[in-house]
């Protein structure tokens, strides 16, 4: 509820709505996407997608 208040449209439905639309753990199907959880550490998080994208394993530009 603290992300949806700051929304554009907060004020257009709130929690009741947003809780019967709501389905937990509605993923894509063929692994598309995971979840991060709320007790995950940003630099935990971070590692993660990098790894997972390949991005850890490439060299960083020199600007």
């Amino acid at each position: 509820m603290r992300r949806h208040a700051t929304k554009p449209q907060a004020d257009e439905y709130g929690e009741v709505e947003l809780r019967d639309w709501y389905r937990p753990r509605d993923l894509l199907p063929g692994r598309a996407e995971s979840l991060i959880g709320a007790a995950d550490s940003l630099a935990g998080t971070t590692d993660r997608i990098m790894t997972e994208t390949g991005l850890a394993a490439l060299t960083p530009l020199d600007h």
